[in-house]
Protein backbone atom coordinates (compact mmCIF):
# COMPACT_ATOMS: atom_id res chain seq x y z
CA UNK A 1 0.00 0.00 0.00
CA UNK A 2 1.25 3.27 -1.03
CA UNK A 3 0.99 6.21 1.70
CA UNK A 4 1.01 10.11 0.67
CA UNK A 5 2.45 12.15 3.88
CA UNK A 6 1.04 15.84 3.79
CA UNK A 7 2.42 18.58 6.73
CA UNK A 8 4.89 18.82 8.64
CA UNK A 9 3.42 19.43 12.32
CA UNK A 10 3.45 16.91 15.21
CA UNK A 11 -0.14 15.71 14.16
CA UNK A 12 0.88 15.01 10.34
CA UNK A 13 -2.14 12.83 8.79
CA UNK A 14 -0.84 10.33 6.24
CA UNK A 15 -3.09 9.80 3.84
CA UNK A 16 -3.52 6.48 1.71
CA UNK A 17 -4.06 7.06 -2.24
CA UNK A 18 -7.55 6.14 -1.95
CA UNK A 19 -7.64 9.46 -0.10
CA UNK A 20 -8.75 8.11 3.80
CA UNK A 21 -6.52 9.26 6.44
CA UNK A 22 -4.99 6.48 8.27
CA UNK A 23 -4.25 8.89 11.30
CA UNK A 24 -6.00 7.73 14.19
CA UNK A 25 -6.18 11.02 15.46
CA UNK A 26 -7.84 12.27 12.88
CA UNK A 27 -11.42 13.51 13.05
CA UNK A 28 -14.09 10.59 12.32
CA UNK A 29 -16.06 13.54 9.98
CA UNK A 30 -12.71 13.99 8.12
CA UNK A 31 -12.48 9.77 7.50
CA UNK A 32 -16.10 9.29 6.71
CA UNK A 33 -15.55 12.65 4.33
CA UNK A 34 -12.80 10.41 2.62
CA UNK A 35 -14.61 7.63 2.56
CA UNK A 36 -17.95 8.79 1.30
CA UNK A 37 -15.32 10.09 -1.72
CA UNK A 38 -13.90 6.51 -2.53
CA UNK A 39 -17.98 4.85 -2.05
CA UNK A 40 -18.95 7.66 -4.58
CA UNK A 41 -16.13 6.84 -7.25
CA UNK A 42 -17.08 3.29 -7.18
CA UNK A 43 -20.74 3.91 -7.40
CA UNK A 44 -20.06 6.04 -10.77
CA UNK A 45 -17.61 3.07 -11.69
CA UNK A 46 -20.48 0.69 -11.47
CA UNK A 47 -23.44 2.88 -13.19
CA UNK A 48 -20.83 3.34 -16.07
CA UNK A 49 -20.84 -0.49 -16.60
CA UNK A 50 -24.43 -0.82 -15.35
CA UNK A 51 -25.29 1.45 -18.62
CA UNK A 52 -22.91 -0.45 -20.83
CA UNK A 53 -24.27 -3.78 -19.92
CA UNK A 54 -28.08 -2.11 -20.16
CA UNK A 55 -27.26 -0.22 -23.62
CA UNK A 56 -25.86 -3.52 -24.95
CA UNK A 57 -28.83 -5.86 -23.86
CA UNK A 58 -31.12 -2.66 -25.13
CA UNK A 59 -29.05 -3.15 -28.40
CA UNK A 60 -29.91 -7.13 -28.77
CA UNK A 61 -33.35 -6.60 -28.16
CA UNK A 62 -33.91 -4.18 -30.84
CA UNK A 63 -31.90 -6.21 -33.12
CA UNK A 64 -34.46 -9.74 -32.56
CA UNK A 65 -37.08 -7.36 -33.41
CA UNK A 66 -35.73 -6.18 -36.25
CA UNK A 67 -34.98 -9.76 -37.45
CA UNK A 68 -38.27 -10.94 -36.89
CA UNK A 69 -39.30 -8.16 -38.00
CA UNK A 70 -37.64 -9.05 -41.81
CA UNK A 71 -38.78 -12.46 -40.90
CA UNK A 72 -42.48 -11.93 -41.20
CA UNK A 73 -43.28 -9.18 -43.41
CA UNK A 74 -42.80 -8.14 -46.86
CA UNK A 75 -41.73 -4.81 -48.15
CA UNK A 76 -43.53 -3.72 -50.91
CA UNK A 77 -43.57 -0.04 -52.53
CA UNK A 78 -46.71 1.97 -51.48
CA UNK A 79 -47.84 5.37 -53.05
CA UNK A 80 -48.89 8.13 -50.89
CA UNK A 81 -52.71 9.65 -52.04
CA UNK A 82 -52.10 12.95 -49.89
CA UNK A 83 -49.93 15.53 -49.19
CA UNK A 84 -48.48 14.68 -45.34
CA UNK A 85 -49.26 17.45 -42.91
CA UNK A 86 -46.85 19.59 -40.80
CA UNK A 87 -48.47 18.11 -37.40
CA UNK A 88 -48.00 19.75 -34.48
CA UNK A 89 -47.59 17.36 -30.95
CA UNK A 90 -49.47 18.88 -27.70
CA UNK A 91 -46.25 20.35 -26.79
CA UNK A 92 -45.68 22.50 -29.36
CA UNK A 93 -43.18 20.55 -31.57
CA UNK A 94 -42.88 19.62 -35.20
CA UNK A 95 -44.29 15.44 -35.61
CA UNK A 96 -42.02 13.74 -38.12
CA UNK A 97 -44.28 11.25 -38.96
CA UNK A 98 -47.97 11.75 -39.61
CA UNK A 99 -50.27 9.87 -40.99
CA UNK A 100 -50.98 9.51 -44.10
CA UNK A 101 -53.34 7.39 -46.71
CA UNK A 102 -51.17 5.14 -49.34
CA UNK A 103 -52.21 2.33 -51.54
CA UNK A 104 -50.04 -0.65 -52.46
CA UNK A 105 -50.56 -3.76 -54.41
CA UNK A 106 -50.38 -6.99 -52.93
CA UNK A 107 -51.42 -10.09 -54.91
CA UNK A 108 -54.04 -9.36 -56.95
CA UNK A 109 -55.69 -6.64 -54.89
CA UNK A 110 -55.09 -2.90 -54.59
CA UNK A 111 -54.59 -2.29 -50.28
CA UNK A 112 -55.05 1.33 -48.99
CA UNK A 113 -54.35 2.05 -45.50
CA UNK A 114 -52.94 4.63 -43.50
CA UNK A 115 -48.77 4.75 -42.89
CA UNK A 116 -46.24 6.75 -41.31
CA UNK A 117 -44.59 9.24 -43.70
CA UNK A 118 -41.83 12.06 -42.92
CA UNK A 119 -43.81 15.27 -42.13
CA UNK A 120 -44.33 17.35 -45.58
CA UNK A 121 -44.41 14.35 -48.19
CA UNK A 122 -45.82 15.15 -51.16
CA UNK A 123 -48.69 13.26 -52.57
CA UNK A 124 -47.70 10.28 -55.20
CA UNK A 125 -44.62 9.95 -53.23
CA UNK A 126 -43.51 6.37 -53.58
CA UNK A 127 -42.19 4.65 -50.23
CA UNK A 128 -41.26 0.78 -49.32
CA UNK A 129 -43.05 -0.30 -46.77
CA UNK A 130 -43.40 -3.78 -44.58
CA UNK A 131 -46.33 -5.53 -44.83
CA UNK A 132 -48.00 -8.62 -43.20
CA UNK A 133 -48.86 -12.04 -44.37
CA UNK A 134 -52.53 -10.57 -45.12
CA UNK A 135 -51.03 -7.62 -47.08
CA UNK A 136 -51.88 -5.08 -44.06
CA UNK A 137 -49.46 -2.52 -43.20
CA UNK A 138 -47.11 -3.85 -40.27
CA UNK A 139 -45.92 -0.67 -38.75
CA UNK A 140 -42.43 1.21 -39.09
CA UNK A 141 -39.69 -0.64 -40.61
CA UNK A 142 -37.16 -1.23 -37.85
CA UNK A 143 -33.66 -0.06 -39.57
CA UNK A 144 -30.05 -0.43 -38.45
CA UNK A 145 -30.08 3.47 -37.24
CA UNK A 146 -32.73 2.76 -34.95
CA UNK A 147 -31.39 -0.15 -33.31
CA UNK A 148 -28.01 1.86 -32.34
CA UNK A 149 -30.19 4.85 -31.32
CA UNK A 150 -32.09 2.16 -29.04
CA UNK A 151 -29.31 0.89 -27.22
CA UNK A 152 -27.82 4.70 -27.01
CA UNK A 153 -30.58 5.59 -25.77
CA UNK A 154 -30.74 3.03 -22.79
CA UNK A 155 -26.84 4.21 -22.60
CA UNK A 156 -27.65 7.85 -21.34
CA UNK A 157 -30.79 7.53 -20.31
CA UNK A 158 -29.13 5.27 -17.75
CA UNK A 159 -25.83 7.37 -16.62
CA UNK A 160 -28.55 10.56 -16.99
CA UNK A 161 -30.56 8.78 -14.16
CA UNK A 162 -27.54 7.54 -12.00
CA UNK A 163 -25.76 11.09 -12.55
CA UNK A 164 -28.53 12.69 -10.58
CA UNK A 165 -28.99 9.42 -7.89
CA UNK A 166 -25.14 9.62 -7.22
CA UNK A 167 -25.41 13.90 -7.17
CA UNK A 168 -28.64 13.63 -4.65
CA UNK A 169 -26.88 11.45 -2.71
CA UNK A 170 -23.51 13.37 -2.38
CA UNK A 171 -25.49 16.70 -2.01
CA UNK A 172 -27.12 15.42 1.56
CA UNK A 173 -23.65 13.53 2.59
CA UNK A 174 -21.94 16.78 2.13
CA UNK A 175 -24.22 19.35 4.00
CA UNK A 176 -24.52 16.20 6.70
CA UNK A 177 -20.17 16.68 6.71
CA UNK A 178 -20.35 20.33 6.61
CA UNK A 179 -23.04 20.34 9.59
CA UNK A 180 -20.70 17.78 11.69
CA UNK A 181 -17.60 19.59 11.03
CA UNK A 182 -18.99 22.93 12.14
CA UNK A 183 -20.27 21.13 15.14
CA UNK A 184 -16.91 19.74 15.97
CA UNK A 185 -15.29 23.55 15.93
CA UNK A 186 -18.42 24.78 17.85
CA UNK A 187 -17.31 22.00 20.91
CA UNK A 188 -13.60 23.12 20.38
CA UNK A 189 -14.01 26.23 20.90
CA UNK A 190 -16.42 25.80 23.72
CA UNK A 191 -13.58 23.73 25.25
CA UNK A 192 -10.80 26.17 24.49
CA UNK A 193 -13.05 29.05 26.49
CA UNK A 194 -13.93 26.47 28.81
CA UNK A 195 -10.06 25.75 30.23
CA UNK A 196 -9.13 28.86 29.90
CA UNK A 197 -11.81 30.42 32.00
CA UNK A 198 -10.66 28.06 34.85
Amino acid sequence: MRWIVLGRSKATVVYSVSGRPSNPFARPVDRFAATLKSVIVALAGVAIVLAAVIGTWEYHQESARAAQQRATTTLVEAVTSTDAPITMSPRGSVRTTPMVKATWAWGSESRTDSIEVPSGTPAGTEKHIAVNEDGSWAGPRITTSDVVSAGVAAVLITLAASALLLGAVWAMCSRAVERRRQQYWDESIRRLFATYSR
